[in-house]
């Protein structure tokens, strides 16, 4: 690396000697002190985002039982509202876990509004106006679980690859294996965040209660499923690995999507006689399993990238 006309790889703040370098990168000294700083673990972080987002659901539900029933206008907006803060709070999150080198915010919105988008324009006209999965996917439980899985999970899963892909893959702001996790999860909450304003919007407005469940747990389950598979892309740029790689972490991911789909959503549309909230647990169950292999992921990602430069993770 040239060491004349550095610049901080964050603020772009021109350096002088001495230099910090990590992993090829500039640092200055008040970002080279908040790399360095004690991390509070990957774990403990996801388990506090978990505490902290149930305990905001439960508040949630409880003021929605003392208000009373919103209807109209009222409901509507509380839903809208309500399917916006959590894929903000997961964004927030998962953006704050890249300590060596958080993405630049453009780009990330890029990702996220890309996602968005295509879920929309192409994700959704497919699902419903092309296969037209509601009018046969609920003649039996196979059959809606081979339509969420093969046609549901699958697309949505290649709108948050296509989002990464097209966005920033190329680019060199996707420079390490946490860009593939972190972009990946932003992918997926650009598709919840489609999912759940159509969720309230197709709904009315929905009761507040099982509803900010269901959205929590959407922007939650995307999230994971986009940062899984953005892992396997990352993975496959920086380090050789064979050429069925993407694709089986692309599987992996639509896989769980689609059972996530199912689980919430087809299993209670099709009047199987499976209750309504345990349906939901049984995603959110899925949700949490995709979330915390993804942070086990993160760590890795981290400890590699600093084991490669000789520093303690």
């Amino acid at each position: 690396m040239e060491r004349d006309n550095l610049t901080c790889c964050i603020c772009d703040e021109p350096l002088r000697p001495p230099h910090h370098i990590l992993g090829g990168r500039a640092y200055c000294d008040r970002h080279f002190a908040l790399v360095n700083k004690p991390h509070p673990g990957f774990w403990r972080a996801g388990l506090v985002q978990i505490v902290v987002t149930g305990l905001l659901s439960a508040l949630v539900a409880l003021l929605a039982g003392q208000v009373g029933s919103l209807e109209g206008a009222a409901l509507l907006t509380a839903g809208v509202v309500m399917a916006i803060v959590p894929s903000a709070i997961w964004l927030v999150f998962f953006y704050r876990q890249d300590r060596l080198e958080p993405e630049p915010k453009h780009s990330v919105a890029a990702v996220f509004f890309l996602a968005l988008i295509l879920a929309d324009v192409l994700g959704r006209r497919m699902i419903d106006d092309w296969f037209h999965v509601r009018l046969w996917a609920s003649a039996s439980s196979g059959t809606s679980l081979a339509a969420s899985i093969l046609i549901a999970g699958v697309i949505w899963q290649a709108i948050a690859y296509l989002a990464v892909r097209l966005a920033v893959y190329a680019t060199p702001e996707f420079d390490e294996r946490m860009d593939g996790i972190v972009y990946g999860t932003v992918a997926g909450l650009g598709v919840a965040t489609l999912l759940n304003l159509r969720y309230v919007l197709d709904n009315g407005g929905v009761a507040l209660g099982p509803g900010v469940i269901n959205v929590v747990t959407t922007a939650l389950a995307q999230a994971s499923f986009g940062g899984l598979m953005g892992y396997f892309m990352a993975e496959a740029k920086f380090t050789h690995r064979p050429a069925w790689w993407v694709p089986l972490g692309f599987a992996l991911a639509a896989a769980l999507n689609g059972l996530f789909s199912w689980l919430i959503g087809e299993v209670s549309a099709a009047g199987l006689g499976v209750e309504y909230w345990r349906s939901l647990l049984l995603g959110l169950a899925v949700a949490l399993a995709a979330f915390f292999t993804l942070v086990a992921l993160m760590r890795r990602s981290t400890e590699v990238t600093l084991r490669q430069t000789g520093r303690p993770s």
